[in-house]
């Protein structure tokens, strides 16, 4: 019995098929989570995209008088990024003629799969400022 048992162990160490089988299995959680990350962050990157479209042309309606205060741009940026980010935080100010609004995601907003708690615990913060026409 004992020798049965050691021949096929010798046989089963000696055996070479299934070993691109193992390396796959090991390396594809490592491909998987670089996949996952190349994700995440061309969402974060979209999103910031999104947000900066929208504080711009909430920028541009105040400075031309489509809206009249700085709450209503806040107001605006909030309503128009909902869907996106709920989170979403927004300040408007007027200084010496220049609008600048700064809206402020979570990072966790903009992500899809969220794996990666580093990324998921930043704030994405977009400023745009636009000259007030008189």
């Amino acid at each position: 019995m004992k020798k049965i048992l050691f021949s096929r162990f010798k046989t089963f160490s000696k055996e070479n098929q299934g070993s691109a089988t193992i390396e796959s299995v090991l390396w594809l959680p490592m491909f998987l989570a670089a996949f996952a990350l190349m994700t995440d962050v061309a969402m974060i990157f979209n999103g910031h995209s999104r947000v900066l479209r929208v504080v711009q042309d909430a920028n541009r309606n105040l400075s031309i008088g489509r809206l009249d205060t700085e709450d209503e741009t806040e107001e605006y940026i909030v309503a128009a990024l909902s869907t996106l980010a709920p989170n979403l935080t927004a300040d408007t100010s007027i200084v010496a003629g220049v609008a600048t609004s700064t809206a402020v995601v979570p990072a966790s907003d903009l992500q899809i799969l969220g794996m990666f708690s580093a990324i998921s615990t930043m704030n994405i913060s977009v400023t745009s400022q636009h000259l007030i026409e008189f």
